[in-house]
């Protein structure tokens, strides 16, 4: 337990006070973030979730009511406290509280994970049409282009001051040219169909189709977790954000997305738009930007083996596409 975290938060007794008058008996909790806490209660275990922002806890509870009770479970969705109330004020947050979800997250190195994850994923977006009109429109969007822009020139302001070992020296050039390379050849027009499309059919996107945001239980169906990144934008942006977290793990082979993808998901790798941002290295901006900004030293070493190992590898598959688009 972080000691730190629990003093920031007031103290345990005020925190135990307060889910008391929420007709909850604590017995133990801890903190996953500031804002993020487990409970283990004499009702069950749960997880609290803080908000700094009244407006937007209420939009993720109107959410989760969507999602409630769906068979098989599409999202992990949020419930109420004992005294029936959804939040309570604490501190600086609006806390809302949701199941301890039994299970665990996805290995993208395992096959029946990476299928597993697919599955959720093209169920979660068949239910967007259900999402009331006026709910959607709450929704936040954005520009690709620019999302990715930002990511690369954050990372070139963050590279030209970082003390880079002699492995990782060599390739930073390269790095940032991917990054040029694809925002260079972006389909802005491919790209704007698709935004209008998605808006028309209310697609919306789960955005951050990472391994710890899946809950797999046993042999039963995996669902998705987290409402935080929701986001009304093409579907397809999802599929691009897990092609890119995947491929890492299978030496960035389309054969293997075969094997593992359905047909939602394989048809992406159809469109030029998708294929040309497929070279842009997302994950080694997002990582490096977090390392560098914060200058931990495991964290730089942990990213610095995840470049390496996977480099070659991409450098072959970036290369492909550019030949062929060329």
């Amino acid at each position: 337990m972080n000691r730190d975290v629990r003093d920031d938060f007031q103290g345990d007794r005020l925190f135990l006070k307060k889910m008391n008058e929420m007709d909850l008996d604590v017995l133990d909790f801890g903190f996953f973030r500031e804002n993020v806490i487990w409970i283990k209660t004499k009702q069950g275990k749960f997880v609290l979730k803080g908000f700094n922002r009244s407006e937007t806890c209420s939009k993720q509870l109107k959410l989760s009511k969507l999602y409630h009770g769906q068979k098989p479970r599409i999202m992990g969705t949020y419930t109420a406290f004992p005294n029936q109330k959804k939040t309570v004020q604490f501190g600086k947050y609006t806390w809302a509280i949701m199941p301890f979800y039994k299970g665990e997250g996805l290995h993208f190195g395992k096959k029946d994970d990476v299928k597993a994850g697919v599955d959720a994923i093209s169920r979660f977006h068949s239910f967007s049409k259900h999402i009331p009109v006026p709910l959607y429109e709450q929704l936040s969007s954005y520009s690709l282009f620019k999302k990715w822009s930002d990511r690369l020139d954050a990372f070139k302001f963050h590279a030209r001051s970082a003390n880079w070992n002699h492995q990782m020296h060599p390739l930073i050039s390269e790095i940032i040219m991917w990054g040029e390379w694809s925002l260079n050849h972006f389909d802005h027009e491919a790209v704007k169909a698709l935004e209008k499309k998605a808006y028309k059919k209310k697609e919306i996107t789960h955005g951050d189709v990472a391994p710890h945001n899946f809950v797999k239980y046993k042999d039963r169906d995996t669902y998705l977790i987290d409402f935080d990144l929701f986001a009304a934008v093409p579907q397809a942006f999802d599929w691009l954000q897990y092609a890119n977290r995947i491929l890492p793990f299978w030496h960035w082979s389309y054969a293997k997305m075969e094997e593992v993808g359905n047909e939602d998901f394989l048809k992406c790798f159809t469109k030029k738009w998708f294929v040309i941002c497929l070279v842009f290295p997302t994950d080694l901006y997002r990582e490096w930007n977090r390392a560098l900004k914060t200058g931990d030293k495991e964290m730089i070493e942990a990213v610095t083996r995840f470049t390496l190992r996977d480099f070659s590898h991409r450098k072959k598959f970036v290369e492909k596409i550019m030949k062929r688009m060329s």
